[in-house]
């Protein structure tokens, strides 16, 4: 049963991400941009062959996934116009070709910064993800510098829902285990913190 949730749960994640994509992409050709739209339509295709290759797994390797979110923030700061920057910190007690865990689990979390903090500022726009380790666990720290929002009012009002299926896929790792993950949110006027404790395989 947990196996047909898990599977499920991720079938909801896939519509919600390849429409992300396809927006972009929309948004681009209606520039008008031919060899731009090309370009685009090519580092899309490469990240829909990683997402499918990591969509049939129940786990993938770190340094996947970070290739992932990296294909991802090179055709989102495209659609943006280069209006933000954004940089990977990995210590190097991480080991990022043996950590595992499951795939498009922090995709969520980049997207919002993206969404939600990087459209907010017209230039210098930075989102920095870090990975650390502590005490067994992965720690990913997605930080930007946007105007921030109330996360009280916003959860009221929307709640991302691949940040929802996120926490609920989370649910499933490390099963019968205590404190197996942790998401905390800060947001001020000066941007948004995302920092996330996760067991790994």
């Amino acid at each position: 049963m947990t196996s047909l949730e898990r599977s499920a749960l991720q079938a909801q994640m896939n519509p919600h991400f390849i429409f992300n994509c396809l927006n972009s992409i929309q948004n681009y050709i209606m520039r008008n941009d031919k060899d731009t739209a090309m370009d685009y339509l090519g580092k899309f295709a490469h990240l829909i062959r990683q997402y499918l290759n990591a969509s049939t797994s129940d786990a993938v390797k770190l340094e996947d996934e970070i290739s992932m979110l990296e294909n991802y923030l090179r055709l989102e700061q495209m659609r943006f116009n280069h209006t933000f920057d954004y940089t990977f910190e990995i210590e190097p007690a991480v080991n990022i070709s043996s950590i595992k865990l499951p795939p498009m689990l922090i995709q969520p979390f980049i997207e919002n910064s993206v969404l939600h903090g990087m459209t907010s500022i017209p230039s210098g726009g930075i989102i920095n993800i870090t990975f650390s380790q502590n005490n067994g666990k992965l720690n990913i720290i997605i930080k930007d510098n946007g105007t921030g929002f109330n996360i009280e009012k916003t959860e009221k009002q929307r709640k991302s829902l691949g940040i929802a299926i996120t926490q609920k896929r989370l649910q499933y790792i490390n099963e019968n285990k205590d404190e197996n993950y942790s998401i905390t949110t800060k947001s001020s006027e000066n941007g948004t913190e995302v920092n996330i404790f996760i067991k790994t395989k």
